[in-house]
């Protein structure tokens, strides 16, 4: 039998490294600011702290869920029932594996999964080394990224991993080449319930100037075509082959649309800000409204691209 909910009274990990808090506002966790309470949320500090984690909560019986930047994600107002696995406190090693092989052109890194994406992309600039400057503006970690084939520009995350490495809820470590991922869009095959631990990237050597001079290109044209200041979760829905999905809302006349403290940006018609006191209740209404707007007027019904969690 399940125990809920997950409290100080029936969790015990003595050998666990990190912290651990109880009745987490979800709030201060996610891009939105929205979102009830998790029952507990974890940090562990290493792969021997999280597969401490993964066992103790598979013989308790609660549930996981593994929180990356807290970004493309909505938590639903009742919060999450478990246990929220958090890998910012740990996972942020970045290891030059092959930087030998820059004579050659190329570099290879093993990188933590809670290493920030801006922050590698500065790394590798900084090395002279290209192939994630289309990243400098997604504010995801890599571990995220991975997992979610993070893109933008004509470009995705599939384009620099090699091997992905991860731990599964058999508390067992696992290694994953890049074909057997499969990736597609905004989406990689990862075999159920594996948590990312590290992912194997690959770029190539250029010049800093170059590379500078992309990132800048980057960063001007996300400025002047998502400068969304209010908090988001970022696309909100997936784009359909060959056409973008914010156009399809703003020509369905729903940018700026309100409901309750939510809104679809006047900005970027795939975004919902948070005027200051939405729930996930007002996002959701939001996004069933542009589905049902948009299929009426196109018949193209959009899949949805944020991750939903928790209860009503």
């Amino acid at each position: 039998m399940n125990i809920y909910p997950v409290s100080a009274s029936n969790v015990s990990l003595p050998l666990f490294k990190g912290r651990i808090l109880f009745d987490v506002s979800m709030k201060g966790y996610t891009s939105l600011k929205i979102g009830g309470a998790a029952d507990v949320m974890v940090f562990p500090k290493d792969e021997n702290d999280l597969i401490d984690i993964i066992r103790f909560a598979a013989n308790k019986g609660f549930p996981l869920f593994v929180l990356g930047a807290g970004t493309n994600l909505l938590v639903r107002d009742n919060g999450i029932r478990g246990v929220v696995v958090n890998l910012s406190d740990g996972f942020k090693e970045v290891s030059w594996l092959k930087e030998k092989g820059l004579s050659r052109g190329w570099a290879e890194a093993a990188v933590g999964a809670g290493v920030k994406l801006v922050e590698l992309v500065n790394l590798c600039r900084d090395k002279g080394l290209s192939g994630l400057e289309f990243a400098v503006g997604i504010p995801a970690t890599v571990g995220g990224a991975v997992f979610m084939n993070a893109g933008a520009y004509g470009s995705e995350m599939k384009d620099v991993v090699e091997k992905v490495e991860a731990v599964g809820t058999d508390g067992r470590k696992h290694s994953f080449s890049k074909s057997s991922l499969k990736f597609s869009y905004r989406r990689c095959e990862l075999p159920g319930n594996m948590i990312i631990t590290r992912a194997h990237l690959k770029f190539k050597k250029d010049s800093i100037e170059e590379i500078k001079k992309r990132i800048k290109e980057f960063k001007d044209k996300r400025k002047s075509t998502q400068s969304v200041n209010l908090s988001n979760a970022g696309s909100v829905f997936r784009n359909p082959e060959g056409i973008s999905a914010g156009r399809l809302i703003d020509e369905s006349g729903l940018k700026g649309v309100r409901f309750g403290g939510a809104q679809i940006s006047e900005v970027h018609g795939n975004y919902i800000v948070n005027l200051g006191n939405a729930t996930a209740r007002d996002v959701l209404t939001l996004i069933a409204t542009a589905r049902d707007k948009v299929y009426q007027k196109t018949g193209i019904l959009l899949e949805t691209e944020i991750k939903v969690f928790g209860e009503d």
